[in-house]
């Protein structure tokens, strides 16, 4: 026969592993909605933007795609509680895939410029916080002789009650990355925040990457 005794350190031990599981699902969440560290917002911020500012930066109407790989990348604005924010300003730019800005202070790049490559997008994000872009990889370029910038495109976010964001998305297994004098010494749980992996997914297998972008 069981006894009260017995029934009461039973409660207790699956009161224990109930609370366990309960700080377990609090650290993951909190994980999660890490801030995502800001970066700077470099000399190519547009100074015009482009004549379309949808979320396929690859195609721009009545001209052949641009050149080079495309990707998509995803995923949702929160804020440090993990709450999507809805109507969020979100602004993106990049360098093509041949590591050139279309951008007047990036004339001495010897980099050819592509009259198709949209390079510009700013997006609304979603009831539920989320956004989408389709863009081309872009290269790496030079900054100085001994200094290479590796892939990375920049975004810069406004949220009505929340702090601004600027920073930069990384490709993971990018080998400058390590070396970049912006996101190199930055410390490793924030450089991962910013590096994001690529695989191929969807019916039409393009490289896709998430990355959430989370506001103080």
């Amino acid at each position: 026969m069981t006894s009260r005794s017995d029934i009461s350190r039973r409660m207790v031990v699956l009161g224990i592993a109930a609370g366990g599981l309960s700080l377990c699902r609090v650290r993951t969440l909190s994980a999660a909605c890490a801030l995502t560290p800001g970066q700077a917002e470099g000399p190519f911020f547009p100074v015009t933007q482009a004549l379309e500012s949808d979320l396929d930066l690859t195609q721009i109407a009545g001209r052949p795609r641009a050149e080079g790989q495309v990707i998509e990348v995803s995923g949702r604005v929160l804020d440090g509680g993990c709450r999507p924010q809805a109507g969020v300003v979100i602004e993106v730019w990049q360098a093509n895939a041949r590591g050139r800005y279309d951008h007047p202070r990036d004339r001495q790049n010897a980099a050819p410029l592509d009259p198709n490559f949209q390079g510009y997008a700013r997006l609304i994000s979603d009831a539920e916080g989320g956004y989408r872009i389709r863009t081309i990889k872009p290269a790496a370029y030079p900054v100085t002789a001994d200094w290479w910038r590796p892939p990375h495109i920049h975004f810069k976010i406004q949220a009505q009650g929340l702090a601004p964001l600027t920073t930069q998305l990384y490709f993971a297994g990018e080998e400058l990355n390590g070396k970049d004098r912006l996101l190199g010494p930055m410390p490793e749980d924030q450089r991962r925040r910013l590096e994001v992996a690529l695989a191929p997914g969807g019916a039409d297998h393009l490289p896709r990457g998430q990355f959430d972008l989370v506001l103080a």
